[in-house]
């Protein structure tokens, strides 16, 4: 325990033990000497008082002071922690950059390893090919243009011919539907026209004049009626109209009257406010003049004086007080001026850190916006070529199985040995190996569509166009000359030239125009066949000569059926099928057919002398959608050349792989753009949040620092106002005292003059009071007149309202009957006039049936020239009818060709696209081999750059650091001497307390003081010390001192214990007990010292004193300093 804490506890122990013993001592004195009455003199320095009163001020300055200190240490700690969390992000981003950076050397140095110069030579040779494939890419598309151009003017003037034949059709078709009224109009007339019928008409239309006669009749009684109840009516609204008027006329008279009336109430009312208000005010001074004679008395002036006096004074040292705050606090003022105009550029500078930060996000976000969709673009160009490599057949045949199936499953010679039984058996086994063959073979190459393909439909076979064509006869190529390598094995092809599409598409013709369904009648049309090779000069050159020639082969396509289930079939269903039908001829030709379809596509057998020959393949489908596929070797029978100009070759296995491995390195690079995009903006990302995080804090700094300001501002407004306020008063006090002692000098005179003003105010109240009385009764006489004309007022316009909604009625009323008198001469007009027209039909009919026979014959005339017309209009509908139809099967091919055209161009297009991208790949990955050294030289400096970033970054993140841990042991510092200040607070207020109390016991003299009064207060200041005391246990040292100091207090009568270590503070404070003399005896069973009461309560005060300026350190005894 420290030395202080000793004499706390040691100065508590003392004050119980001097209670004790005082207790003791009573009780002896009470025993031995009942009858000795001492006297003592107790004395206190109100200059300690004063000095406690002070230390009070400084502690509680003190106190202020340390709380403020708190205040800044936890905005210096909260402004640590935000740049320790700033640096900190920083660290990361710089982190994140470091990888980055690393990624990319390591993929420049990827690159770099790649650019040898063999690697090189290879990319320049895959630029050059690419290159040449865009051009002939493009060229195509420009022809396809070429084509769409062409297939659209035909399409938009084949529409403008449909039109017209649509329009004259429905000219035509609404000229019959005419014709065929007007014929049923006239057919109707002429059935209906005879004597009886005309003489029923006639009865009816004399019957109906008889109506309307008497309909005419009845209207002209109802015109008189009506017109009689107008006059009537009308009468009576002039006389309710006469009568609403003369009440308007009284009502505007009482209303003038009212308003005069109001007029002169209001006057005579506000005559007798003003007579109030003077009155009132008559009466307040005479108030104040009787007041202000009642003050003039010298006992209340010289107290006033006095009063006067001392608020000048205080108000000199508040004008003082004030004048210094105001001083300091404009000071302050300047300060946070310049704090906030730096906290500005602070901001500023923050949020253009921002906004930078935001345009690089923006930029980064722009760079991978653009690289995702390059990337996309080059995943699409490489998932088309797989599509495209997907739907390319590759055979998979068993070829000594095929051959087995095609030569049979022995040898000849065997064969030839043969019975004809064993012969059969055999047959039968070969041709279910056969079977199985197929079966197999079909199984192990599975058809393959493309998107392109399945979204390509047709309602008709025809609609086919040129470019399909050719890319089915390519489609058949692969498949057949694969099937020629593997059989043959030599590199011996297939070609299509574009004579042998004319062939096919010939001989798929006569089927259609000669009607020949091969699935229902298999048959070749072979004379037909033959003089079709003739026609084109097609045929064969070999030793013997040349002749005409060309070969057939059908295959039973279920296109039709496929478009009858579905109403359309695809291009891939179409592939499918042509699949199947070639599957069929190279891989199960055998039984009945002898594998001819076989040797056809693959050029006779071997040993045939036309083996080695060149071949060529063209295919069409008829109007059944069966399969024509044509074969031919040469093409200038006669000396006659057709066109053998090459079809578009499609793209090749080796080329589509080409191709491919190209758009997947360009796709590789659009993934590594990619991702170093989305590294960048990570980084961005990552910056853009610290420079937001730091205009935040830069911002909240700025609006703590203009709170401050604000609040200075206010406090220097509110100190200047406060200033203003006390000069005001001072000058005004001053005024008042100047005037107290002139009215002190003269204050005989002042009396006089003071009863003179009041006898004043007397006369006057009595005038005001008069005029106020006969103002009042004017407005009491006026007011009764403006009740008087109010009434009268409101009676006259109850009567005018009563006379005007009679007037009203009225006129309503004969409102009505005109408009009913209008009816009824509407009424007579149409009755005059259906008679007029009754008349009329009645001599109609009569004529009619005076002149019958004309009439009859002039009908049937009417009628034979509606039926010629109706004939003339049905013929001409069907002649628009028949050039509409055509009109519209044109338009229909038009737009078929258009629509192939445009897919054709779409194709184009995409294949131009990704030539484009394979192009723009592989210049790509050659610039990076060209420039790989640069790029890894770049790489590695940006490497360096973020390592030397981060390593500036992590020693800011470790100063940050050391600066919050700083901030947070001075706010913790700074905390504790709060803490510490507080207390000393307490214990200044406590010993001021303590020393008022004291004072308020002192007294010159006492004698025989009752002891229950005073043993009553010392009980309660001892409460309270032990109340504030410590309930730790002492230690052994603790013990030892308080026995100590008990042994002190009870053989001295004061604590002498060593206090060395007590404040100086308690020094300046100990109260002083002058010496006294006492009588002193010896108890006898104790004896202990004896005093009076009174030296036992100096004792334990001083105790007290003792006690109270050490509490405030007992609850941090157990802290070492």
């Amino acid at each position: 325990m420290s030395k202080l804490t000793s004499v706390s506890v040691t100065t508590l122990v003392g004050v119980i033990a001097t209670g004790a013993g005082m207790a003791a001592t009573t009780n002896a004195k009470a025993a031995t000497k009942p009858t000795d009455h001492q006297s003592a003199t107790v004395t206190t320095s109100a200059q300690t008082i004063e000095q406690a009163q002070q230390h009070v001020q400084q502690a509680q300055v003190n106190q202020a002071t340390a709380h403020q200190l708190v205040t800044n240490k936890t905005n210096a700690a909260k402004n640590a922690q935000d740049k320790l969390d700033a640096t900190k992000n920083r660290v990361i981003t710089a982190t994140n950059q470091v990888a980055t950076a690393t990624t990319n050397v390591n993929t420049a140095q990827q690159i770099k390893n790649q650019a040898t110069p063999e690697n090189i030579k290879q990319a320049q040779t895959t630029v050059q090919q690419a290159g040449t494939h865009l051009t002939n890419a493009q060229d195509v598309m420009h022809q396809a243009y070429q084509v769409v151009d062409q297939a659209t003017t035909t399409v938009q003037s084949q529409t403008t011919s449909t039109n017209q034949a649509t329009h004259n059709a429905n000219i035509a078709k609404q000229t019959v539907a005419t014709a065929q009224s007007q014929v049923g109009a006239k057919q109707a007339d002429y059935d209906g026209l005879t004597v009886d019928s005309l003489k029923k008409e006639q009865a009816t239309a004399q019957q109906l004049v008889n109506q309307t006669q008497a309909a005419q009749s009845a209207a002209q009684t109802n015109v008189t009626t009506a017109n009689n109840q107008v006059a009537n009516t009308q009468d009576a609204a002039n006389k309710a109209a006469q009568t609403a008027t003369s009440a308007q006329q009284t009502t505007a008279d009482a209303q003038s009257k009212q308003t005069a009336a109001q007029a002169e109430a209001d006057k005579a009312n506000a005559a007798k406010d003003e007579a109030k208000q003077n009155n009132d005010a008559a009466i307040a001074q005479q108030n104040q003049a009787q007041k202000d004679l009642d003050n003039l008395d010298a006992g209340k002036l010289t107290q006033q004086a006095n009063e006067t006096q001392t608020a000048i004074d205080q108000g000199k040292q508040n004008i003082s007080d004030t004048q210094q705050s105001l001083s300091q606090t404009t000071t302050n003022k300047a300060n946070a001026d310049k704090d906030v105009a730096n906290k500005t550029t602070n901001v500023t500078t923050a949020n253009n850190a921002v906004s930078q930060a935001q345009n690089n996000v923006n930029s980064a976000t722009t760079v991978q916006s653009n690289a995702q969709t390059t990337l996309n673009q080059r995943q699409q160009a490489v998932a088309d070529l797989q599509s495209q490599l997907a739907a390319m057949p590759t055979l998979k045949v068993d070829k000594v199985g095929w051959e087995k199936a095609v030569n049979g499953l022995v040898p000849g010679d065997q064969i030839v040995a043969m019975t004809d039984a064993e012969y059969e058996a055999y047959y039968k086994k070969w041709v279910v190996y056969g079977r199985e063959f197929l079966g197999v073979t079909y199984l192990n190459n599975p058809f393959s569509s493309t998107a392109p393909d399945d979204n390509t439909k047709f309602t008709n076979i025809n609609q086919l166009t040129k470019k399909q064509y050719e890319e089915l006869v390519n489609y058949a190529l692969n498949i057949v000359n694969q099937a020629r390598r593997i059989w043959r094995g030599d590199n011996n092809e297939l070609k299509t030239q574009t004579i042998d599409m004319v062939l096919a598409s010939d001989a798929a013709q006569v089927y259609s125009d000669e009607n020949v369904n091969i699935a229902a009648t298999p048959t070749h049309l072979g004379s037909e066949i033959d003089d079709i090779a003739a026609k084109y000069h097609v045929g064969i050159i070999d030793d013997t000569g040349s002749y005409t020639w060309m070969g057939e082969e059908l295959g039973e396509t279920a296109i039709n059926n496929g478009i009858k289930v579905n109403g359309t079939i695809t291009l891939a269903e179409i592939k499918e099928q042509l699949y199947e039908d070639l599957v069929l001829m190279l891989f199960g030709d055998g039984g009945p057919n002898s594998w001819g379809h076989f040797y056809a596509l693959m050029g006779g057998s071997k040993e045939s002398d036309s083996y080695p020959n060149q071949y060529y393949m063209g295919i069409a489908f008829d109007k059944f959608g069966h399969l024509h596929l044509t074969t031919r070797a040469d093409a200038n029978i006669h000396g006659t050349t057709p066109d053998t100009t090459p079809i578009a070759s499609a793209p090749t296995v080796t080329h589509l792989n080409q191709s491919l491995a190209i758009a997947q390195a360009a796709q590789n690079t659009a993934q590594i753009n990619l991702n170093n995009a989305k590294a960048s903006l990570t980084t961005a990302n990552a910056t853009l949040a610290t420079a937001r995080q730091d205009a935040t804090n830069a911002q909240s700094a700025l609006n703590a620092a203009k709170t401050k300001q604000t609040q200075l501002a206010n406090q220097i407004t509110a100190l200047n106002n406060k200033l203003t306020s006390l000069k005001t008063k001072l000058a005004n006090d001053t005024t008042s005292l100047a005037k107290i002692k002139s009215e002190l000098a003269n204050l005989a005179d002042a009396q006089a003059a003071q009863q003179k003003v009041l006898d004043n105010a007397k006369a006057r109240v009595q005038a005001t009071s008069a005029t106020l009385a006969t103002a009042t009764a004017n407005a009491n006489a006026k007011t009764a007149a403006l009740k008087s004309a109010n009434q009268t007022l409101s009676a006259a316009k109850q009567v005018q309202a009563i006379a005007e909604g009679n007037a009203q009625s009225a006129a309503n009323t004969a409102k009505e009957a005109v408009g009913k008198a209008q009816h009824a001469v509407e009424a007579l007009t149409n009755a005059n006039q259906h008679v007029v027209t009754a008349k009329a039909q009645l001599t109609a009919i009569t004529d009619k049936l005076n002149n019958f026979a004309s009439l009859k014959q002039h009908s049937l005339n009417e009628l034979t020239s509606a039926q010629e017309l109706l004939s003339t209009a049905k013929t001409q509908l069907k002649q628009a009818n028949d050039v509409l139809n055509t009109q519209q099967q044109k338009l229909d091919v038009a737009n078929h060709s258009l629509d192939a055209a445009k897919l054709a161009l779409d194709k184009a297009t995409q294949f131009v696209n990704q030539c484009q991208a394979e192009y723009d790949a592989a210049k790509a990955h050659l610039s990076k081999l060209d420039h790989a050294d640069e790029t890894l030289a770049a790489a590695k400096a940006a490497l360096e750059a973020a390592k030397v970033q981060l390593a500036t970054s992590q020693t800011n993140y470790q100063t940050a650091k050391e600066n919050a841990a700083d901030a947070q042991q001075e706010l913790t510092d700074a905390q504790t001497a709060a803490a510490d200040a507080d207390q000393a607070y307490t214990h200044a207020r406590k010993v001021l307390r303590t020393l008022e109390l004291q004072a308020s016991l002192e007294v010159p003299t006492v004698t025989e003081k009752p002891q229950q009064s005073v043993d009553a207060v010392t009980e309660v200041v001892v409460d309270e010390a032990q109340a504030d005391s410590v309930s730790d246990t002492p230690s052994a040292i603790d013990q030892t001192e308080v026995t100590t100091a008990t042994a002190n207090v009870a053989a001295t009568g004061h604590n002498t214990a060593n206090t060395e270590n007590v404040a100086p503070s308690l020094k300046r404070l100990t109260p002083h007990t002058p010496a006294h003399s006492t009588t002193a005896g010896t108890l006898p069973q104790t004896g202990e010292a004896s005093e009076n009461h009174l030296a036992v309560l100096g004792l334990t005060l001083l105790s007290l004193l003792l006690s109270g300026l050490t509490l405030g350190r007992v609850t941090s005894k157990r802290r070492i300093h």
